[in-house]
């Protein structure tokens, strides 16, 4: 796959967003506290090997902390090769570059699966505009919607959070902190 293919692909997936992100939501927004919780979905970008490692942390941390039964991480590998160091596991799924149809949107049953579900709370520990991302949060049925601040994210989260989510386990460890003021109940 040449690059301006895949700049074509997120040409158009980003046409999506914007018609998608105009048309009213029937989602139901639902705040959480984390303590609360029953299922959280994450949704990232591994480059490299140390990314995963800190995402398997992230899982152990989460479950030791809070108890979560239902973890799950989507992950996002930017590249066409195969990742030696990426193995999907319990709570950890990946797709890759060569998933995504001409839409930018990643075309297997994980990642639907994903959507699908009804989490609690999804957080993006995403940093930049990834559009394959950005449509799986957008068609996401989670009621809770958590992500970093910046004017061009307010319409696809429901708590923006003012920190710097290039360090996965920090800013898991922010956004947990924050998601334990909430009320399940409001």
């Amino acid at each position: 796959m040449k690059p301006s293919f895949t700049r074509f692909k997120y040409y158009w997936g980003e046409r999506v967003i914007s018609k998608h992100i105009k048309k009213e939501s029937n989602r139901t927004m639902r705040s959480c506290n984390i303590e609360d919780a029953r299922s959280v979905g994450m949704l990232c970008e591994i480059k490299k090997k140390e990314d995963y490692h800190a995402l398997v942390e992230i899982i152990d941390f989460l479950n030791k902390e809070y108890s979560i039964k239902n973890l799950k991480i989507l992950a996002f590998y930017p590249f066409k090769d195969e990742p030696f160091f990426l193995k999907s596991r319990l709570g950890l799924d990946f797709f890759s570059l060569n998933e995504l149809n001409y839409y930018g949107f990643p075309n297997n049953s994980i990642v639907r699966n994903f959507m699908n579900e009804s989490f609690d709370i999804l957080i993006d520990l995403t940093q930049r505009r990834i559009v394959p991302l950005r449509l799986v949060l957008l068609f996401s049925k989670s009621s809770f919607k958590v992500g970093s601040f910046s004017d061009e994210k307010k319409p696809f989260y429901d708590l923006m959070i003012e920190t710097d989510p290039s360090d996965y386990k920090e800013y898991v460890t922010q956004v947990t902190s924050y998601l334990k003021i909430f009320d399940k109940n409001d």
